[in-house]
């Protein structure tokens, strides 16, 4: 490909190529403050030294887990 064909591209989409207003910083810090507790919370009950306590702190760790890589790109867009 050359120069010609990747500098037109770029100088014909200047109105598609700006910056994003950014995201709630409010929701931004709730939602980190939530998903790290949680599994901070999680990797507490995992140390309590029961088999239980084990299973429910890897499930919470997981949970939360799955919504930081899950979910939170859905609210955050």
């Amino acid at each position: 490909m050359s120069t010609e064909h990747t500098t037109r591209g770029v100088q014909g989409s200047h109105a598609a190529n700006t910056t994003s207003q950014g995201n709630n910083l409010v929701l931004s810090v709730a939602l980190f403050v939530l998903l790290f507790g949680l599994f901070v919370a999680g990797l507490y009950v995992m140390s309590l030294f029961t088999l239980w306590t084990f299973v429910i702190g890897t499930m919470m760790c997981i949970v939360a887990l799955y919504l930081t890589f899950d979910l939170v790109p859905r609210f955050l867009t």
